[in-house]
């Protein structure tokens, strides 16, 4: 799961640079995408794990969690300090022969630098934290792992009503040099109700005994409510 330079620039890069060019054709009267939102989300998630607690098998297959919620939420204060705050929840079975869990909490506090009316972009730190636990009758596996980390993020409304965001973030601790990312895109009806689609993903090699390398998709529809 070691990543190269290049791999890293590209994940980065592409999806940011997109977003600002995409924000230069947006309308006049667009303004800049609402940070101050409460989210709920369905999520479809898929993990995988290697760890010498479990079977051989389990490290080798990617875990369905079909069954998962996801809350986030964004608040601005002080007019550029945005706290940003998720948590998701996901489970499901492993072949059939044990139960599969992933959860994963964010909070976090930006600064929201001043940008044209169509874009808004924040660099911020984070505090992230995931368990994940497999059980069945030979095996009883629970593990937390946690660590801080920084992160950029992009949002722009490329037309009226449309939002399209990405952040990037990159996390130590127990996290070994961890990458996440986030892709979403949203459509509001009208001023403080939209719906919204996403992806959420980590990608770590972890600096635990019990467990060595960790990877967690989540793939999200749900609805927004601004205030």
């Amino acid at each position: 799961m070691k990543r190269s330079t290049k791999t890293i620039a590209a994940l980065v890069a592409a999806p940011l640079t997109m977003l600002i060019a995409t924000a230069s054709f947006a309308d006049d009267d667009i303004a800049r995408p609402s940070y101050k939102f409460v989210e709920v989300d369905y999520v479809y998630g898929t993990a995988n794990v290697e760890s010498p607690q479990l079977p051989a098998q389990a490290t080798r297959d990617t875990w369905n969690l079909p069954e998962g919620f996801a809350v986030k939420a964004n608040y601005v204060f002080v007019e550029q300090l945005l706290l940003r705050a998720s948590y998701y929840d996901g489970s499901g079975e492993w072949k059939k022969t044990a139960d599969v869990d992933a959860s994963s909490g964010l909070v976090g506090i930006s600064w929201l630098a001043p940008t044209s009316d169509a874009t808004g972009i924040d660099v911020g730190i984070d505090y992230r934290g995931d368990n994940v636990t497999f059980k069945n009758s030979k095996n009883n596996f629970d593990e937390d792992i946690n660590g801080a980390g920084v992160s950029f993020g992009v949002r722009a409304a490329p037309f009226k009503n449309t939002e399209i965001g990405a952040r990037v973030g990159w996390y130590e601790g127990d996290y070994e040099g961890a990458i996440g990312f986030n892709l979403n895109f949203a459509w509001n009806f009208n001023e403080q109700w939209g719906i919204n689609a996403s992806w959420d993903s980590i990608d770590a090699d972890v600096n635990k005994n019990e467990i060595t390398k960790y990877e967690l998709n989540q793939y999200a529809i749900g609805g927004r409510f601004y205030f």
